[in-house]
């Protein structure tokens, strides 16, 4: 009898091993014949691409969108990347070959609650910031949307038919008659550059003070608005006339910049999986090296974000492409593409050990965000909330303010968001300085500046422009200290006090006028952090739009055993040679 269990045993190890050996065939199978597809369908590609641009730009137009010009150039600039981020996520042999069991699996989900968890394991008791101590202030400007338009012509019509006017070509509407400014136009319209350097010029004999210590946060999008007409080298002649106007100032102040999404080309667009975008990287770092020093423009040229450390100030600004819905080339991959939140982490501890306060800093805010990473992002900043003490942003053209909540739904941070310097749209030309506690870098007040473009357009291209303070956010909202409980708790007024509710309306549109923004809506625009929050808040229903079908969830490549004594055979090989 136990013959033929050792004969059954030794079969059953036979036949695991010529399943093993199966399994390989197959694999091996599947493999080429992705290829050979991806071969055959490369062939196919420009004819693809074309077909879909020729069906987008019919149904724009045929829709009204945008005139056909319009939708032509943004349709071309954008259908190639967009098919490009989904033949590289699913025309893949490690996503189809493991998709239909032919191959063992070659990523793992990233769960979100793992991440989490982990990030909060550690979190302290006690995660509320410390008292003001008042006994010194340093002084914060934060410009952002600069948009300055080379092509503006004064005389010029406010209102065309394309989503750029103030340009010369542009007829005169007959309902509408009113003429581009000499130094901008609450329009449809971007800033004369000549506003711009009268901006910088203001900022030196008004703003900043010589015995103050002084930062100046420049949070990008510098280039015009005719995104259907742009390219690469179109795209950064803005940002290095910007840089250089501020350097010929020598405002002898610390400069932190970084990019905003209308750098990119086309706009959001940044493909962080190939180097194909990497030559961006290379022109700005070049050109803010005076600011960043070689080390940190180094760093910045290889990873697009970076920190600058000043005492017990640790500033980190990020490229906030790697969370933007609208860049399509995140398709391929949206986790985390270039290590970003893992490296934040590290330099978070590294400034918690210090007690160091950090102050984040980037184009768009975090409720403009792709949820994952926003939730995320949350979570790291719930971690070290009590080191966390200011977030600067700008990308929405309005003034206001939105609070982080803990797992419990309690306030423990905030992100501030700043109007744009540009006119677009329908704003006043609009910067920002903070006053802030030097000791703790706890944010005390900030002033928010406007320009009265018709007044300086009225006295004409002799006029000194002078921004305005339109208001001090500690008497504008009626408080006495910027702690998340404060800013809570003027979200709870909203419903009883109507007045409150204009001001923050009439701020959102930078003194322009009021929307009829209801209390409800500023209330959950305000409290939220995280654009599906805000989406339930406002009593929405959360449906998924079609992108969210085809992006895929956040992985992480599995490595075997064999892989990483492969790995380490390689790099010993290497170290040898």
């Amino acid at each position: 009898m136990n013959k033929y269990i050792i004969l059954l045993i030794l079969c059953s190890i036979g036949f695991s091993a010529s399943q093993t050996q199966q399994e390989k065939f197959f694999c091996k199978q599947c493999h080429h014949f992705v290829h050979t597809v991806q071969k055959v369908e490369h062939f196919w590609d420009k004819s693809i691409v074309w077909f879909l641009e020729l069906v987008a730009e019919g149904y724009c137009a045929y829709a009204k969108i945008e005139k056909f010009s319009v939708c032509k150039g943004a349709i071309h600039e954008m259908t190639p990347v967009i098919f490009e981020g989904i033949q590289t996520r699913f025309l893949d042999e490690d996503f189809i070959c493991p998709l239909i069991r032919w191959c063992p699996k070659v990523y793992e989900e990233l769960k979100l609650e793992d991440y989490i968890s982990n990030i909060l394991k550690d979190k302290p008791e006690n995660t509320q910031w410390p008292e003001i101590d008042r006994t010194d202030t340093i002084e914060i400007i934060h410009v952002s949307d600069i948009h300055t338009d080379l092509f503006y012509k004064e005389g010029s019509a406010q209102n065309c038919d394309e989503p750029l006017c103030c340009r010369e070509g542009f007829k005169l509407k007959d309902y509408n008659p009113k003429k581009a400014g000499y130094w901008g136009s609450a329009a449809v319209c971007d800033l004369p550059e000549r506003t711009f350097e009268q901006f910088v010029n203001f900022l030196k004999t008004d703003v900043i003070k010589p015995d103050k210590r002084t930062f100046l946060f420049w949070t990008g999008d510098n280039v015009q608005h005719d995104v259907w007409k742009q390219g690469r080298e179109y795209n950064i002649i803005n940002s290095k006339r910007i840089t250089e106007i501020f350097k010929k100032a020598n405002l002898g102040i610390t400069i932190i910049p970084q990019v905003g999404n209308h750098e990119m080309f086309p706009v959001d667009q940044y493909d962080y999986m190939t180097d194909k975008d990497s030559n961006l990287r290379v022109e700005f770092s070049n050109m803010w090296r005076e600011w960043l020093g070689d080390e940190t423009a180094q760093f910045f040229k290889e990873n697009g974000f970076y920190a600058k450390e000043f005492d017990n100030l640790k500033v980190i600004a990020f490229d906030s492409q790697i969370c933007n819905p609208d860049n399509w080339y995140l398709l391929k991959d949206p986790t985390d593409p270039t290590g970003f939140l893992d490296w934040a982490e590290e330099e978070l501890k590294k400034s918690e050990k210090k007690d160091q306060a950090v102050y984040f800093t980037a184009h768009i805010f975090t409720q403009e965000c792709m949820v994952p990473w926003a939730r995320r992002f949350n979570a790291l900043v719930e971690r070290y909330a009590y080191i966390v003490r200011g977030q600067i942003y700008g990308h929405a053209h309005g003034e206001f303010y939105n609070l982080y909540k803990d797992q419990n739904g309690k306030p423990m941070n905030i992100a501030y968001i700043s109007s744009s310097l540009t006119t677009y749209n329908n704003k006043l030309p609009s910067f920002r300085k903070y006053i802030v506690d030097a000791k703790t870098m706890i944010p005390l007040n900030y002033y928010e500046y406007r320009l009265n473009l018709d007044k300086y357009n009225y006295i004409g291209k002799d006029a000194i422009l002078k921004w305005d303070i339109a208001f001090d956010f500690l008497s504008e909202y009626g408080v006495t200290t910027m702690y998340p409980s404060d800013l809570q708790a003027i979200t709870e007024r909203l419903f009883t006090e109507p007045e409150l509710v204009k001001k923050f309306d009439f701020n959102q549109n930078s003194g322009t006028g009021l929307s009829g923004d209801t209390p409800q809506y500023l209330y959950c625009l305000l409290n939220n952090s995280i654009k599906d929050d805000l989406k339930v808040c406002k009593g929405e229903t959360l449906t998924k739009d079609w992108t969210q079908y085809i992006s895929p969830g956040w992985r992480r490549r599995i490595v075997t055993s064999d892989k990483k004594v492969e790995k380490k055979s390689k790099k010993q090989k290497k170290q040898k040679k």
